[in-house]
């Protein structure tokens, strides 16, 4: 028997499915006993595994499970299964029919977190540090805290294993762990502390990124933008590297240097809408509206619900004084996709054309949507009184209540009582 589970094993490691021989085996799995014979299925167990074979790696562990003394391997092999398979009542059954040990409170918190169930994850965790100072434990804490976001627990765990001088588990460096967390906790010194005291390479692009994203936080552009070079050099597709080296440029009021570095990013991938929008803008700002209204055009032919690229489109037609052309950009348009302040704009552009349907169709839907927007009630209440429209009185009560302290309303209130007496 041990030979023939020693062939099965071989074909596997060379990437063969050996069905016949695995399933003799299995036939014959409840008269396999001997030490050895056991020890070799467990080999095989993991190179069934491996090679995604899930059912037979299953059969083989519970074997090794019934018929041997607990053995934290084997049954930690065969919650993972289950898992894998989403048998999450099965692998905790099966737990719970184990010898406690360490590994099996950790076995248990990982089921417990995968049911979203964090509190009992980590209780299990804390159970299993009682039982030994093995730092895995402290990582999963750690790990587990981190993934919930309860950054400052996380950051407390990692930093018990650093102080342990343990820099890297499971292949994660606690420095860059440590880096992301007080970054997002604000930390920016300590976090620039850990990123130096990282191995480089263990950094990945995101790494880098991070960092990077730390340096333009601390004012230090040029070395985000070094960092940011580096992580274009590695993945030329990077969008987020391109979108802060853009707003870094901005900020050292290089507007030309942010239009080629967005420029730079279409020559990789001309489908991204997200590029054409800060072209659109950048433009704007660059007073190139003809410009940005291409690009503005570009983003929402890509992505149709692009309330943004909507939003600058329409304001640029408003500065160019060109809301006669408005129809030229709404393909396929669906106004429900946009924001109350989009709609706000369109209704704008649609009075400019003194398309009234349409103009008070978007005033109504953006009042539904836009807030408290003084602004807004403002610019309604006089298109409503260009038309002479008797939804004035309503908006002019708004406009009493949002600012009373105006004495414009006043005044046209008693105007309007003057013209018809109703109020």
């Amino acid at each position: 028997m041990q030979e023939m589970i020693y062939q099965a094993i071989d074909s596997l490691n060379k990437g063969e499915y050996p069905e016949e021989k695995l399933n003799a085996i299995i036939g014959r799995l409840s008269g396999v006993r001997e030490a050895d014979d056991m020890d070799a299925l467990f080999i095989m167990g993991d190179a069934l595994v491996s090679g995604g074979l899930h059912d037979y790696a299953e059969k083989v562990y519970l074997h090794l499970y019934r018929n041997t003394e607990h053995d934290d391997e084997v049954l930690a092999y065969l919650v993972d299964l289950m898992i894998t398979d989403n048998r999450l009542d099965e692998a905790l059954s099966l737990i719970n029919s184990s010898t406690t040990t360490p590994v099996v409170l950790m076995l248990k918190a990982e089921v417990f977190q995968q049911l979203n169930m964090n509190d009992i994850a980590l209780k299990a965790l804390f159970d299993a540090k009682e039982l030994t100072d093995d730092p895995i434990i402290d990582f999963a804490i750690a790990e587990l805290y981190f993934h919930d976001g309860d950054l400052p627990e996380a950051n407390r765990h990692y930093t018990i294993l650093l102080n342990q001088e343990i820099e890297q588990v499971n292949q994660v460096d606690l420095n860059l762990r440590l880096a992301e967390i007080n970054m997002n906790l604000l930390n920016l010194e300590e976090a620039r502390d850990h990123f130096g005291a990282a191995r480089e390479e263990n950094f990945s692009n995101d790494d880098w990124y991070r960092e990077a994203l730390l340096e333009y936080q601390l004012q230090e552009y040029d070395k985000a933008i070094s960092l940011l070079e580096k992580v274009l050099d590695n993945e030329p597709y990077y969008m987020n590297a391109y979108i802060l080296l853009m707003n870094i440029h901005e900020t050292q009021h290089d507007l030309p240097e942010a239009i080629a570095t967005m420029e730079r990013y279409l020559s990789e991938n001309d489908k991204n809408p997200l590029a054409y929008f800060h072209l659109g803008r950048l433009h704007f700002r660059t007073n190139q509206p003809e410009n940005a209204l291409d690009y503005f055009d570009k983003a929402i032919r890509l992505d149709q619900d692009y309330d943004d690229a909507y939003l600058m489109l329409f304001e640029t037609l408003l500065k160019l004084d060109a809301s006669e052309d408005i129809d030229d950009y709404l393909h396929d348009f669906d106004h429900h996709a946009l924001s109350g302040e989009s709609l706000y704009l369109l209704a704008k552009i649609y009075a400019e054309n003194e398309d009234d349907g349409k103009a008070m169709e978007y005033y109504s839907e953006a009042a539904g949507l836009i807030g408290e927007s003084l602004e807004f009630y403002e610019d309604y209440y006089d298109y409503l009184s260009e038309i002479r429209d008797p939804l004035r009185k309503d908006i002019l009560d708004k406009l009493i209540e949002m600012d009373p302290a105006n004495i414009r309303w006043q005044d046209e209130k008693e105007r309007l009582f003057d013209e018809d007496g109703e109020l």
